[in-house]
């Protein structure tokens, strides 16, 4: 007996993305990412301009030419959703990142948007270049709790001169490959994607899930501290626990009453099952500064 089999074919296009901009005065911020990123071939099916209220007139014109612009919902002969979302707190649009309530409103804003759009296994590309510096720098926080190795963060990066000549969406659009424009990759770890275990309920604010990753972050880092200290000789863990208290190589022997070169020996084997507990390459150097920093709070918290 023949047996056959079918396969589906695999598409030559990823599935659509979604962009999410952040969005002051500067309408073309949000125009001139869109175009690099489709140049660089990636499908962005959804736009979400994230925005402060419009009670402030640059915002309101700004976002008023962008529905101009996305108002077919088609761009470039594809079929683009535009969506602006506003900031709330309490319901009501929030003016301005002046307080605490505000800026946990913004992280909150970024927080669920992001929790929604992964929770449907959408890739997200996030350009935070426009708007207040706070606006961009609070989606980052968010994405950091989300993101997956498939997201990206941007910024979009232009000269004095085409800020001049596009100031204030005087024009949305740019050639590809104009000089003095491009998006510039933010180089970012995805915790999203090492903390997929962690997923926060919908009701959650972005700090309870900034919590649990710091919870399991420090879970994590004891078990490697703990692997090296119980590998480690009762006078080498001495060593090492003077170097968690800051001690540099000469206080550690004055300290511990032992030579200097002793101090080296026992810091060369610490290094080493660091190295090895760490799994790190053979190019990061471990010094006693390296080993404060990752054993302090281990015997802090023992």
């Amino acid at each position: 007996m023949t047996l056959s089999y079918s396969f589906a074919p695999v598409p030559s296009v990823p599935p659509p993305a979604v962009l999410v901009v952040t969005l002051g005065g500067q309408s073309q911020v949000v125009t001139l990412a869109l175009d690099a990123l489709l140049d660089q071939g990636y499908a962005i099916g959804e736009l979400i301009v994230v925005h402060l209220s419009e009670q402030n007139p640059r915002y309101q014109t700004a976002l008023a030419q962008l529905a101009s612009a996305f108002a077919s919902g088609v761009y470039r002969d594809h079929p683009l959703r535009y969506r602006p979302y506003p900031v709330l707190l309490g319901g009501a649009p929030v003016s301005d990142i002046h307080s605490e309530a505000s800026t946990d409103a913004v992280l909150n804003t970024f927080h669920h948007l992001l929790q929604h759009l992964k929770q449907q296994s959408i890739s997200v590309h996030l350009c935070i270049s426009g708007g207040r510096r706070m606006l961009g720098v609070l989606a980052m926080s968010a994405a950091l709790i989300h993101f997956d190795y498939g997201d990206r963060i941007w910024h979009l990066y232009s000269t004095d001169a085409i800020r001049t000549q596009t100031h204030e969406g005087t024009l949305l659009h740019l050639p590809p490959g104009t000089p003095g424009v491009r998006l510039l990759p933010v180089p970012v770890r995805p915790w999203g994607y090492l903390f997929s275990a962690l997923r926060v309920s919908p009701d959650a604010d972005a700090r309870a899930a900034m919590a649990s990753q710091d919870a399991a972050l420090a879970v994590a880092e004891d078990a490697r501290c703990q692997l090296v200290y119980d590998r480690l000789t009762p006078r080498r863990r001495d060593v090492l626990r003077a170097f968690a208290d800051g001690l540099t190589p000469q206080q550690v022997a004055n300290k511990l009453s032992i030579e200097l070169s002793t101090v080296s020996s026992h810091q060369t084997a610490i290094y080493q099952e660091c190295q090895a507990a760490w799994d790190l390459p053979s190019t990061t150097k471990v010094d006693y500064r390296w080993v404060r920093d990752a054993f302090a709070r281990f015997f802090e918290r023992g």
